[in-house]
């Protein structure tokens, strides 16, 4: 997945919106199924639909973060961005709504105008990534869920340690879905985890110098690779690992942020 507007998150609202239009059924429902590709009524339904939520919201928080001009012309169409998303006053079983009605073209162009917006205007970030290569966040995200498995309970709590896995797995699944939600969910609850790991880390006043240890340099380790991915640079093994000059630097960030 090349840097283009098709890492961004309107992009691939877009996408799905234009799918369930686009899909030839009878009903709402239908066409949702057929865009989402998971049956109606599931847990597995209901999660995927609650990230094309996420992805309106990631819109308007990347909307917010443009010039005002471009900011409120956009912000517009957010209320029928979310109506074709949510349908709060139709019936999406009704035989009379087919799913072509579900959202007008007018309003799909505006959607995929603010994802090449977004695009231009916050490149770099994890708004728009500029990598394709998800591998490296993948693997981190597999072995923080077997590092953190082997942690005895006596150095973290184990709700803690229960919600570090599940946010996790989320990455994980996100990655394994990212043609359908794209590269910006990935970053961003990729450094929703950052941010879990560094808040929780700094808790386990119990933790083995050894368990210290591997957590911090585990820790550095995903900032090196979401990095990477936001900013379209390869990342070397050597880097991830205790010692790497990319994980110095980045230890040298955070040391200043912290006043150390």
């Amino acid at each position: 997945m090349a840097f283009s507007n098709e890492n961004t998150a309107p992009y691939h609202l877009h996408s799905i919106l234009t799918c369930v239009r686009e899909s030839g059924k009878g009903r709402y429902d239908e066409g949702w199924v057929k865009a989402l590709e998971a049956e109606w009524d599931s847990v597995e339904f209901t999660k995927r639909h609650a990230e094309v939520v996420n992805l309106l919201l990631l819109t308007i928080q990347q909307l917010q973060a443009l010039p005002e001009r471009s900011r409120d012309r956009f912000m517009r169409y957010v209320p029928a961005w979310w109506s074709a998303i949510i349908q709060p006053k139709v019936n999406w079983a009704d035989n009379g709504r087919p799913a072509v009605n579900v959202v007008g073209q007018d309003i799909l162009d505006h959607l995929e105008s603010a994802a090449e917006i977004i695009a231009g205007s916050l490149v770099g970030s994890d708004a728009v990534p500029r990598s394709g290569d998800l591998n490296e966040i993948s693997q981190q995200c597999q072995d923080w869920i077997a590092f953190l498995q082997e942690i005895e309970a006596s150095e973290i709590d184990g709700s803690l340690k229960d919600q570090l896995i599940a946010q996790l797995e989320h990455v994980v699944w996100l990655i394994e879905h990212v043609d359908l939600f794209g590269g910006a969910r990935v970053a961003g609850e990729a450094s929703r985890v950052i941010g879990s790991l560094a808040q929780v880390g700094a808790t386990m006043s119990n933790a083995q110098p050894e368990t210290a240890g591997r957590w911090k340099r585990g820790w550095l380790g995903l900032i090196a690779v979401c990095l990477a991915f936001n900013a379209g640079v390869p990342v070397l093994q050597e880097s991830i690992g205790v010692g790497g000059d990319l994980v110095k630097e980045i230890a040298s960030v955070v040391q200043d942020v912290q006043g150390e």
